[in-house]
């Protein structure tokens, strides 16, 4: 998730990388009451050429996060989730001062779900205007993996649509993406048996708005690829994937130059305590 590059949609659009632990409850894939901890590393990249005989304006960001998810049994078929982004911290080639992230250091975001992951709401809990947090929890909304309404098992696979309407400062977006996940099989990671669960997302988003008193509208469209690891017994062990983004801004009928962006994200357990 990282806050530095193209921060109008960056909340939005590298957040769908991440997943949490699962178990199995009466023959299909929920998720199980417990806290956990994540630390998640981001690493993006920004390509935009310029023109004119002008070398292309390149730079990496690095942003790690430690998060922090509780989840605690609400009712039968609802489930009370909380997410702690406990610390962030964002390095980057370029020379600029860094976005000021000290609201999301310590942040707290409270909200329900269905025990197959699928969040019904999700909001700061100190209950702040602040769009930052506003995005993030956008954002996270997307921390979890949809499962499907059966066990898993070597070849299943299932799919998960998702169309949201997010506004960021002045500028409101629409953004889609589609995602097939499928059970590739069983693997042994760090010791432990886990099914590795492969997807591929497409995502489209469009945003309308004003900057400076001038119309501004941005277009994005992008894949991402990844896997992540679950043993046996529901529990994340890892995952890892990449996605690739290109965006379009136009400012008063003027279009800018493409920019190719590219999230490599990797999702780590951390041991109970660490």
């Amino acid at each position: 998730m990282s806050l530095h590059i193209a921060p109008r949609l960056a909340l939005i659009i590298t957040a769908s990388a991440i997943v949490t632990s699962i178990a199995t409850a009466q023959g299909s894939a929920a998720y199980a009451p417990g806290k956990l901890r994540y630390h998640v590393t981001t690493v993006s990249t920004r390509a935009q050429p310029l023109g004119g005989g002008r070398a292309p304006f390149d730079f990496s960001t690095t942003t790690n996060q430690w998060i922090a998810l509780e989840v605690t049994p609400q009712s039968r078929d609802t489930l009370k989730v909380a997410i702690t982004v406990d610390s962030i911290r964002i390095t980057s080639t370029l020379d600029a001062p860094p976005p000021d992230v000290s609201v999301l250091q310590g942040a707290k975001f409270t909200g329900t779900m269905s025990p197959r992951g699928k969040i019904y709401s999700l909001t700061p809990a100190a209950g702040s205007a602040d769009g930052k947090l506003g995005a993030t929890a956008t954002a996270l909304k997307r921390f979890l993996l949809p499962l499907p309404a059966r066990s898993l098992a070597p070849g299943a696979s299932w799919a998960d649509t998702v169309v949201e309407h997010p506004k960021i400062g002045t500028i409101n977006i629409t953004s889609s993406s589609v995602t097939t996940y499928k059970v590739a099989g069983d693997t042994t990671v760090s010791g432990q048996r886990a099914w590795r669960i492969d997807r591929y997302t497409t995502i489209a988003q469009l945003g309308k708005g004003m900057e400076a008193g001038q119309p501004l509208e941005i277009s994005s469209s992008g894949t991402v690829t990844g896997m992540q690891f679950f043993t046996d017994k529901g529990v994340l062990l890892g995952g890892q994937s990449t996605q690739r983004t290109d965006l379009m801004e136009k400012m008063n009928e003027s279009e800018g130059a493409p920019i190719q962006q590219t999230f490599k994200s990797t999702v780590e357990l951390l041991p109970s305590g660490g």
